[in-house]
């Protein structure tokens, strides 16, 4: 599985697309720029009208009062092609013109454009130094290729940021080094934290002792949603939430999308307290039915997502986003 479809909403906003065609007219939204979420894709539906990245960041600074954008979307970056992502130094170069920005999605490609494993990302680390309103990341991809001497550069350095509350992190292999640096972030006002965390044969290879200081009551004190889904250790990983002192901060808890089975249901179950979450959710399982029933009964007052059940087959279970 991959991304099927464009984000249509983001922000709480319509996303609206800027034409890369040059000779389509300016949208109407353009008379309240900060009412929608802009979308800037050089390649959205398989146009081609050669042109890059900073020449469609360009046109739209030209063509929309910027200073009143607050949501933007980014898509393809190039005519054609995967390598050599430019986005995040275009963005910064003009940080000046966006003083309003406060949500930004980076990569929203689809399994027509690239599949999310060969969405190479360079680090992010810039985009919160020169927007320090934003308060909603969301980065779509994999820093393959940005390789030290340490190992897979994360895509997001230790880094401070007083006004971001909610980061997300969606990739079919998210390396560990990622994983350890959001650890050792500062963001005293995050709400909302998901990570996808991948195959390790796509270079996903964070294990439960890498998420440990996630799960540390404090880390983030405004934290209440918390999402470590999409992994090939999902067992594992509900095990370590089970105990998790984070845990009794949340309203929300997100172990989705991944090879969750009985095992891991049943850690949950002979784990600390779940009552007080608002919503639980384990779409894209394999708990059998016997288990499924378990876990409702448990917890009443929860709102429980078990949709999706899969069925283990002689190749074994499978994560939702992987390649």
């Amino acid at each position: 599985m991959s991304f099927y479809e464009h984000i249509t909403e983001f922000a709480g906003r319509p996303v609206v697309d800027f034409p890369a065609d040059p000779a389509l007219p300016t949208p109407a939204e353009a008379a309240d720029p900060g009412a929608v979420a802009w979308r800037l894709d050089c390649n959205k539906d398989g146009e081609y009208f050669d042109l890059d990245f900073p020449d469609l960041l360009a046109a739209f600074l030209e063509r929309v009062p910027s200073t009143c954008v607050e949501a933007l979307v980014t898509g393809q970056w190039l005519e054609w092609g995967e390598d050599d992502c430019t986005v995040v130094r275009d963005l910064v170069a003009v940080a000046d013109r966006l003083p309003a920005l406060r949500a930004l999605f980076f990569n929203d490609l689809i399994d027509e454009q690239s599949q999310p494993s060969w969405i190479y990302v360079p680090q992010v680390g810039p985009l919160l130094d020169a927007f320090p309103n934003l308060a909603e990341l969301w980065v779509r991809g994999t820093p393959e290729g940005m390789v030290s001497a340490e190992g897979i550069n994360p895509l997001i350095p230790a880094t401070k940021h007083a006004a971001l509350r909610k980061l997300v992190f969606q990739s079919g292999g998210l390396p560990a080094s990622t994983v350890r640096a959001v650890a050792e972030c500062e963001f005293p006002e995050l709400t909302h934290l998901e990570i996808y965390l991948g195959d390790p044969n796509y270079g996903g290879d964070a294990t439960v002792a890498d998420l440990a200081p996630l799960l540390e009551a404090g880390r983030f004190p405004r934290l209440r949603h918390l999402g470590l889904k999409d992994s090939t250790i999902q067992d594992a990983v509900a095990a370590a939430v089970a105990q998790a002192p984070v845990v009794a901060q949340l309203e929300t808890l997100d172990l989705s999308l991944g090879t969750l089975g009985d095992e891991g249901a049943a850690a949950l179950l002979a784990g600390q307290p779940l009552d007080h979450l608002r919503r639980l959710d384990l779409s894209h399982h394999y708990l059998s039915p016997q288990m499924q029933s378990r876990v409702r009964q448990a917890w009443p007052t929860v709102e429980i997502d078990l949709s999706d059940a899969q069925r283990e087959d002689r190749w074994g279970r499978y994560i939702a986003v992987a390649e």
